[in-house]
């Protein structure tokens, strides 16, 4: 008999080398097999016949197994009852009854083998177990193997995630929670489906925004959304107020110089004394707080910073020694901006006054004596805040920039209050006043940055702070002037603002399904009731009714001026044909609301209403895409029409410019538009 016949150990390495070879598959060696091969083979190999008839008076436990005798090798291995029959009951339960009763299939081992061999040594399959270990050889390369590919799958997810960050803020459907996920194949190909009907849909094309250069060198930068309608006028058609400009040779030495070397602290100069000069220059207790009465009256609508229990209460008589409290140039330079601000829009003074030039002046000298990068504090947060709006509302467009600079100062300096006051161990007013004032710092950089193009000083990943709750607003608000947003506009920032500014100025065009799902969100979001019935003829109250009244149409104009003008410029005869006609119709008509609210506001408060840019800056935004339906689009029948609504604003415009010089400059740019 061959060797590898009667020795199938013997015969392994045999059976891997020589070319050509000859295949033969093994079979379960019972003892009458071994008897037909030893009675054909003769001669003088065969073993004696007493040996064969001794081995076959001694059968294995295989045979002994197939006979019934004892249990089966699955219920012996589990040490369970076996009934020995072939196969067993507790086998065929189990769903193992090929394996029964020896633990091994013939079937499955002859094929495996053979794959084992065909392919040199590798399986392809899982390889057999020894003996009657098959079932748990399989289940441990199952095992390993399925460990493996675990942690390839989580490599790969990884992988993926590290990617998605940089393409979207949503996640990717092939990283969704098991539970989400059905048992077949699907909803996942489903899934792939939507995202590249997504990544295919139409963008905008990148653009980075306009660098404008003066002739001395000097730049601003517009971002995407920016406009830079002050660049664009004609100088001969730039008309507006003639402004006065204050002379500082009546202030001493060391104030103009502090004021100079803004925002560091000069050399060689006395704090303390330079602090008795400036304190000098005060108003009156009762002009102090006349002024701040008419800041917190005309501004209160648009933000809140201050509050009149800080400085009627507490901050005016400590300075004017009414109180002995210590207090640090700073908090001097608080009460000073907001008398600057004040007077700036005292319907009883001139646009930009030199009173109003006096006292930013002192302010931003005495803010000097503390070192602003070093030694700063919430109180340092609001001056420069405030410093901000008095450079935007000063009337001199080359301040428009310092306000920008001044506001992204401040959301830096902010850091430090972007953390809930809780954290602090701040409790009662002290928390509400944090709280407040963060999220109209939040708003207004929010706002500066869909206005310039620019990104925001304050990144919205680290922010904790939380938003107050009606309790405390209805607690600490008792006897202050009426916010012009309160809770509802912190709220509004948070959900809507704060996604638009990130959609807007991302680096990579937005697909225009995550455009029109902010839409949505936009839409939905409710809208506070307006105070009609009491003190209508009220400016706080009446100036509150009018930014809440077209807020959404100022979220839903920057969400879709660049759909907008694109489809304007790609289909120049029929805007509406454009795969952003939804785009077209929603920025058309939210511009026509803010120019309504706009025109019906000056109307009732005209004198205040010229003094605040910001108003024109969004009217002239407005006015632009209205302008641009009333020369391209006049054939689409919008409603309402485009031509007179382009025409009353003009009026309105013509109008303030007498007084603002934002005002000016967006009628200058007005007659480039029109022929």
């Amino acid at each position: 008999m061959p060797a590898y016949l009667t020795s199938p150990k013997a015969a392994a390495p045999s059976i891997f080398t020589g070319t050509p070879r000859r295949v033969v598959i093994p079979v379960l060696h019972t003892c009458q097999h071994m008897q037909a091969s030893t009675s054909s083979a003769g001669g003088s190999e065969d073993p004696p016949r007493d040996s064969v008839s001794s081995r076959s008076r001694v059968p294995s436990k295989a045979t002994r197994r197939i006979r019934g005798e004892i249990a089966c090798a699955e219920c012996r291995r589990l040490k369970i009852r076996c009934d020995r029959t072939i196969p067993c009951s507790t086998c065929v339960k189990r769903g193992c009854g090929a394996l029964c009763p020896n633990g091994t299939s013939s079937k499955l081992l002859v094929r495996d083998l053979r794959n084992f061999i065909l392919n040199d040594g590798r399986a392809e399959t899982i390889p057999p177990g020894e003996g009657s270990r098959f079932v748990l050889a399989a289940t441990d390369h199952l095992r390993h193997k399925m460990t493996r590919m675990e942690a390839r799958m989580r490599s790969l997810e990884d992988a993926l995630a590290i990617i998605q960050i940089s393409e979207s803020d949503q996640p990717h459907p092939l990283l969704s929670s098991r539970e989400e996920l059905e048992d077949d194949e699907g909803p996942m190909l489903q899934a792939l489906i939507d995202e590249q009907s997504i990544s295919s849909s139409p963008v905008l094309p990148q653009a980075s925004g306009t660098l404008w250069t003066d002739e001395r060198g000097s730049s601003r930068f517009f971002g995407p959304s920016g406009g830079a309608e002050s660049s664009n006028a004609p100088p001969s058609r730039r008309s507006g107020p003639v402004l006065q400009e204050l002379d500082p040779s009546y202030l001493p030495q060391e104030i103009n110089q502090c004021y100079q070397s803004f925002p560091l602290t000069p050399p060689n100069v006395v704090a303390s004394s330079v602090q008795q000069m400036i304190e000098s220059f005060l108003p009156s207790i009762d002009r102090a707080i006349t002024l701040c009465d008419t800041f917190l009256e005309h501004l209160s609508w648009m933000f809140h910073i201050v509050s009149r229990h800080k400085m009627v209460n507490e901050l005016i008589p400590v300075i004017y020694k009414q109180v002995a409290s210590p207090y640090g140039p700073h908090d001097l330079a608080l009460l000073l901006i907001v008398l600057g601000v004040g007077s700036l829009v005292d319907l009883n003074l001139p646009p930009y006054n030199l009173e109003a030039q006096h006292y930013y002046r002192l302010a931003r000298a005495t803010l000097a004596l503390q070192p602003v990068l070093g030694a700063q504090s919430v109180v340092t947060i609001k001056v420069l805040h405030l410093m901000s709006i008095y450079n935007g509302m000063s009337g001199k467009e080359g301040n428009l920039e310092q306000s920008y600079t001044l506001l992204d100062l401040a959301g830096q300096v902010a850091m430090r209050v972007h953390v809930d006051p809780s954290m602090w161990k701040f409790e009662g007013r002290e928390a509400y006043d944090r709280r407040v004032y963060f999220w109209n710092l939040m708003a207004g950089v929010l706002w500066q940055s869909l206005v310039t193009g620019r990104p925001p000083s304050l990144v919205t990943t680290y922010i904790d702070c939380r938003i107050p709750t009606p309790e405390d607003e209805n607690l600490f608000q008792e006897g202050e002037v009426p916010l012009g947003f309160g809770i509802w506009g912190f709220k509004a920032s948070k959900e809507c603002l704060i996604p638009l500014v990130r959609l807007v100025l991302a680096a990579k065009p937005p697909s225009y399904e995550a455009v029109m799902e902010l839409d949505r969100k936009i839409r939905d979001l409710a809208m506070p009731r307006a105070d009609l019935q009491n003190q209508t003829d009220r400016t706080a109250i009446s100036m509150r009714n009018f930014v809440r009244s077209h807020y959404q149409e100022l979220m839903l104009m920057y969400l879709h001026r660049a759909f907008f003008a694109q489809a304007v410029t790609e289909y120049p005869d029929n805007p509406l044909q454009s795969p952003y006609s939804q785009s077209v119709i929603a920025a058309y008509s939210s511009a026509c609301g803010v120019l309504q609210d706009t025109r019906a506001q000056f109307l009732k408060k005209p004198l205040l209403c010229a003094r605040i840019w910001r108003m024109w800056t969004y009217g002239f935004t407005a006015a632009i895409i209205v302008g641009t339906v009333a020369i391209r689009g006049v054939h689409l029948n919008l409603q309402p029409r485009p031509l007179a609504e382009f025409e009353a604003i003009c009026k309105i415009f013509q109008s303030a410019s007498e007084t603002s010089n934002r005002a000016a400059r967006a009628m200058a740019s007005f007659f480039v538009l029109t022929p």
